[in-house]
């Protein structure tokens, strides 16, 4: 039975400081959570609940409260209730909490790093600001989740995973596979307009709390590399939510898809095909009778 209370963990309250000490030898936090109407995680740190990385210990602290909002407001325009949740690559839980406070019944979340999911049961043990019940949080390497034997959910969350992953098409299969309604792909890329569906590989630390566990990573040359994706995966209404050009080729890209057409309708952003078109690169290459 998915239910998990404040009354099933260990009673521990502690006072304003003891919690903002806890905070501080649990950092470094990537996500401002709000904890009471006064403490958040990311406000501990900083009165916006916002850092740059060189000054919080290389990450970067984010409050993700108005776009994941925005995001809900556009899928569920009254509330989340009966809706379920999955967050691949959690980290400190946040969408998850939030989620559950805009009443989602069901919410779990894994990340492959320990160091993440012990603050988000740090503060699902003593956030009062919101319900913390029915959310859980697992230890688990996405290529590992089928072991969890989940559920599909209605709204499966995608952020910051794609990018660190050494075979990112089966990883984002494993999370398509777990949505029966939405899902929300967020990534960074390397713009290689030639060939804007094709990946580009890379090498990252295995060590940096904020890097993937594997070292080799790839890199999506374009939206049309997450779209053709969708694509393939079945998903009908797809819609280019945000997309920011950054430095040095590189791209940031956020994406919704829908298994239903017409789903997207009230959500925010470009609307993007549904059809698979060939790329110019791809029709450069059939001319030369390359496959």
């Amino acid at each position: 039975m998915f239910v998990e209370t404040r009354r099933q963990q260990k009673e521990v309250t502690l006072n304003k400081i003891e919690l903002e000490n806890a905070i501080r030898e649990l950092g470094p936090w990537h996500h401002d959570i709000e904890i009471d109407g006064q403490l958040s995680t990311g406000k501990v740190f900083s009165p916006t609940g916002k850092l740059e990385k060189g000054k919080n210990g290389g990450v970067t602290l984010i409050s993700p409260r108005e776009k994941f909002t925005r995001i809900v407001k556009g899928l569920y325009p009254d509330s989340m209730q009966g809706a379920s949740f999955l967050d691949c690559a959690c980290n400190a839980g946040a969408y998850c909490f939030l989620s559950r406070e805009f009443g989602a019944d069901r919410c779990v979340g894994f990340d492959v790093r320990e160091h993440w999911i012990s603050q988000a049961k740090f503060v699902q043990q003593h956030r009062t600001f919101a319900p913390v019940d029915n959310v859980q949080f697992h230890v688990k390497d996405l290529y590992d989740a089928p072991k969890l034997d989940l559920p599909q959910f209605d709204f499966v969350y995608f952020s910051g995973i794609f990018y660190h992953l050494p075979d990112p098409v089966t990883g984002l299969k494993i999370a398509a596979d777990l949505s029966k309604d939405v899902i929300f792909v967020s990534t960074a890329g390397k713009a290689v307009p030639q060939n804007p569906g094709g990946m580009t590989m890379a090498r990252e630390s295995t060590t940096n709390v904020m890097s993937g566990v594997h070292e080799m990573s790839w890199f999506p040359n374009g939206v049309e590399c997450i779209q053709y994706l969708l694509i393939w995966l079945g998903f009908k209404d797809i819609k280019l939510f945000r997309f920011v050009e950054k430095k040095l080729g590189r791209i940031r890209m956020e994406i919704v898809a829908s298994r239903t057409e017409g789903r997207l309708e009230h959500l925010d952003g470009q609307q993007l095909d549904n059809k698979w078109r060939w790329t110019n690169w791809q029709m450069e290459q059939a001319k030369e009778g390359i496959s």
